[in-house]
């Protein structure tokens, strides 16, 4: 056997090291690992965030869910698994961004950390709405994707007119004067419904959490020249507000049986068209409702508990889902210039 020269038997000596140290260090990231899934309660994320399809409406809400149990009733920690999260909608992804706005504010103690998407594009929806943030994921993420980089989000909980420009302001001179007079009205009428009636009962989602702020979210994009704007709440939903606030159309609406939601907000909306005065579930959803029918290529979904109702090229219809979203999510599109300047 040949003798190794010094120089030889040194660079062996040093690659055995470099072996040894790879092979620790694999080993504490495991045993980091084990001890972080120890702690932990993972909680795989949908493929698709959505609530306008039934299946998939369907496994987002049971994830959420889950969420909500893990972390205020349990107590515990959770990583969500984003890694085979493949779409992620407006209406969905709103209504996670609110939950996980609500789970935060209600348990700041418990951590709430996720596993990345593998989606280059899912990852820099959730680092442009800033829900990287509240999951304290840091990563330094660029986001160029076209369909990602337009959007905004905003929160509150109080009717602030001055909201309307985080989400429209840039938007000047675009917007005919008309659409964006109704519009603002709209706007702030979902706010002022929020405030008045959201927020007037608990939430039923098991939590059986008491005298909430009155909180609302929203998410808005322009791209090609279309305007999309989505609103929502985690309150009680509009058919929970109309026995207390409406008692006599609650009644009147009693015999639609297995659409009930559904009909409570085509109900709502309505009676609100035939109504003055004092601010009441549903005058908000009337401005917006009034102005969407008025535009060209328009269109509206509002959501609320099991019920759904949209308004589309003019055309109303409505749908009943088997999953109560616990709360009341506005979804609207116009085109940017779809009104003429009367």
């Amino acid at each position: 056997m040949k003798r190794l020269t010094p120089e030889a038997r040194d660079r062996q000596i040093r690659l055995a090291e470099k072996q040894m140290c790879r092979i620790k260090k694999k080993n504490l990231l495991r045993r980091k690992g084990a001890k972080l899934k120890q702690n932990y309660i993972e909680i795989k994320a949908p493929d698709t965030f959505t609530i306008s399809s039934a299946d998939k409406r369907q496994h987002l809400l049971h994830f959420l869910s889950k969420l909500r149990e893990a972390v205020i009733l349990r107590k515990r920690s959770v990583r969500i698994d984003l890694r085979g999260t493949q779409k992620m909608f407006a209406d969905g992804t709103l209504l996670f961004y609110a939950e996980l706005c609500r789970i935060n504010r209600l348990e700041d103690r418990v951590k709430v950390r996720c596993l990345p998407p593998r989606s280059r594009k899912i990852a820099q929806v959730l680092k442009q709405v800033g829900i990287f943030d509240l999951l304290g994921y840091w990563k330094k993420i660029e986001t160029t994707h076209v369909d990602v980089i337009h959007w905004r989000s905003a929160k509150g909980h109080e009717v602030v007119g001055e909201k309307f420009d985080e989400v429209l302001g840039h938007y000047d001179g675009q917007i005919t004067e008309v659409l964006s007079k109704n519009l603002y009205l709209g706007f702030t009428e979902a706010m002022t419904n929020c405030h008045h009636h959201a927020y007037i009962g608990v939430r039923q989602d098991g939590l059986n959490v008491a005298d909430e702020p009155k909180e609302w979210w929203m998410f808005s994009q322009e791209r090609n020249g279309l305007l999309t704007v989505v609103f929502c709440d985690l309150g009680i939903g509009i058919p929970g507000t109309l026995p207390i606030k409406q008692p006599t159309l609650w009644q009147r609406i009693q015999h639609f049986g297995s659409k009930l939601d559904a009909h409570a907000i085509q109900e709502a909306i309505g009676e609100s068209r035939t109504r003055t005065g004092l601010h009441h579930r549903g005058k908000g959803l009337k401005q917006l409702v009034d102005v969407i029918a008025q535009v060209e290529g328009g269109q509206v979904n509002i959501f609320s508990n099991r019920g759904c109702f949209t308004l589309k090229s003019g055309s109303e219809s409505i749908a009943q889902f088997k999953d109560n979203i616990y709360g009341t999510l506005i979804h609207w599109q116009v085109p940017i210039r779809g009104v003429a300047n009367d």
